[in-house]
């Protein structure tokens, strides 16, 4: 009998007759899947700030708002022409009622430097010219300034006006548009400082009855 043991390759088969190798697979595939997973649930990236975050005191969201836009005096600004040449409602968008909350969106705005027409019309209407869109303060604020610095006095004629004289889609229903006249300046030069104040659309309107007035209006 030899002293040394007969050979006998490993069988490639458990005791259950499952294959060995089974068991293997089974974790990798385990490990993958966790990892999978991990990367599924990770948090998502805050994308990359492209400028340094506001200060907490709000200084400058402020300037941002009120910030002048970049634009040069126009030489002229005849009667019936509009800036920019394109439809109002393209440069200030269209209105949109169920989104609009007079609460939210409007403010009241007072100035004695300024002439204002609902103060003269008595109760018979329901417009009311010192409530205007949030977004149409700075630019309104900015011509009053320079037309008192020119000593002259700016009249606003229109304002919000959810009813009454305008038509369906006017601004004046969201209180984004403004009517305005001058004592003591040319409506060509107001059409000129409304424009530079920041208006998104102002208008040199001249109706066939009458009634010249610049139209300025803003976006939402």
């Amino acid at each position: 009998m030899s002293i040394l043991k007969q050979y006998k390759p490993a069988s490639p088969y458990t005791a259950g007759g499952r294959p060995a190798w089974l068991p293997v697979l089974g974790i990798v595939l385990l490990a993958h899947l966790v990892i999978l997973l991990g990367w599924a649930c990770r948090r998502p990236q805050r994308p990359e700030q492209t400028q340094e975050p506001a200060p907490d005191d709000g200084e400058t969201v402020a300037v941002a708002t009120n910030a002048v836009p970049e634009r040069t005096m126009p030489e002229r600004f005849p009667r019936n022409t509009y800036m920019p040449n394109i439809r109002e409602g393209e440069a200030s968008g269209s209105i949109h009622m169920p989104t609009f909350s007079p609460g939210r969106d409007l403010i009241y705005i007072d100035d004695p430097r300024a002439w204002w027409e609902s103060d003269h019309d008595g109760d018979y209407d329901d417009e009311c010219g010192r409530s205007i869109h949030k977004h149409l303060e700075a630019p309104l604020r900015r011509v009053i300034e320079a037309v008192a610095a020119r000593g002259a006095t700016l009249k606003v004629q229109d304002a919000y006006r959810p009813t009454g004289i305008h038509n369906k889609r006017s601004l004046h229903r969201e209180g984004r548009a403004v009517d305005l006249t001058c004592d003591g300046l040319e409506l060509e030069e107001l059409a000129k400082i409304c424009w530079v104040a920041g208006f998104d659309w102002v208008y040199h309107e001249c109706p066939k009855g009458g009634g010249d007035h610049i139209h300025a209006s803003v976006r939402r």
